[in-house]
């Protein structure tokens, strides 16, 4: 269950903080004061106040460890932050623990600076339900505030693609950076998914699209829609090699060199040739070579996999990381032209 502590004087505090049957789990803050991406602010006066009502209850807690998405992967032994011995020193003394090993924790041995003293944090309390935390901490409910998932499905993927757009291009949102998953542009750039599809969403409802309109996740509308798109959503810590199963073993022997290798893994990115397709069709009613003008349907059931998208504007010697692609750039060729162009080329 997803809360708020309310403090000594009835407020609520800024602060996320999930409770379950004897865990309690404090989300990090993150962002920066006065912008748009700041969350959980309130995060040390929260994480005091539980710890306070916590001991005056006569509850200790048997430990706290790191619960990030990253530490998640680790042995519980390197998650853990406080014995519950250690608990039994003064609140200050504990808080100050806390923070100062989760700062450390995930810190290159003997790297300089102080690091991340808000991670998220999970405490483990056996014995106490849900409904006994609730009250032990002062703890309010959040009610749901989320759109119905009809609005939410009614993102189309081209949307996805405008969105993308706009925010490379710097459009304001209220979206905080992700804290788990990225989304993966053909670029290599990750970008946060709730961001991305709050800025498509807005189109939907009319007004700009805020955090608590919809959740992220798998199996939630906004990650199957971005990934419908073309975009894969993967973990922030993932890294995506370039492996034989995304080249043609094929073209790859026939064109050679790695920077082609490289230059034909960008044409077969997804979200770029999808989204290239998607606007080729709305031009010109369907999907079609640009050389010899064969055409998806009278290939078949199946014709539109052997259109395929070539980049047709940036040399392929002078392509590199920081190449950014726009879909002018790019054509539709069936799969013998686009063999054909590519031998030309070498």
């Amino acid at each position: 269950m997803i809360t708020n502590i309310v403090d000594d004087n009835g407020l609520n505090l800024n602060a996320k903080v999930e409770l379950h049957d004897g865990t309690i789990i404090l989300h990090s803050r993150g962002g920066a004061f006065g912008q748009p991406n700041l969350r959980n602010p309130d995060y040390r006066q929260a994480l005091r106040l539980i710890l306070l009502r916590l001991r005056a209850a006569g509850h200790i807690p048997t430990g706290a460890w790191l619960d990030s998405a990253v530490a998640r992967r680790w042995p519980e032994s390197e998650r853990l932050l406080l014995t519950v011995s250690e608990f039994q020193q003064p609140v200050e003394t504990v808080l100050s623990a806390i923070a100062q090993r989760g700062a450390a924790k995930g810190r290159p041995e003997g790297s300089a600076g102080h690091g991340n003293s808000t991670k998220r944090v999970k405490l483990l309390i056996p014995g106490l339900s849900t409904s006994e935390l609730m009250v032990t901490l002062k703890a309010e409910s959040i009610e749901s505030t989320s759109l119905p998932a009809a609005t939410l499905r009614m993102v189309q993927q081209s949307m996805i693609d405008a969105a993308i757009a706009a925010y490379r291009a710097g459009t304001e949102h209220g979206f905080a950076e992700s804290t788990k998953y990225d989304v993966l542009l053909p670029s290599g750039d990750r970008l946060p998914p709730k961001a991305v599809f709050g800025i498509a969403l807005s189109e939907i409802i009319g007004r700009p699209a805020t955090p608590h309109d919809f959740s992220a996740g798998w199996g939630t509308p906004c990650f199957s829609i971005i990934e419908a798109a073309g975009y894969p959503i993967v973990e922030k810590d993932e890294i995506i090699p370039i492996s034989a199963s995304e080249i043609d073993d094929e073209r790859t022997w026939a064109e050679g060199t790695p920077r082609r290798v490289a230059h034909l893994r960008r044409e077969r990115a997804p979200g770029l040739s999808r989204a290239k397709k998607r606007s080729f069709i709305e031009q010109h009613g369907e999907l079609s070579c640009e050389r010899c003008h064969i055409t998806a349907k009278s290939l078949g059931e199946y014709g539109d996999a052997c259109i395929e998208v070539h980049h047709a504007r940036v040399a392929v010697a002078a392509m590199d990381g920081n190449t950014r692609t726009r879909l002018s750039d790019l054509i539709c060729l069936c799969a013998n032209c686009h063999r054909i162009v590519h031998r030309q080329e070498l």
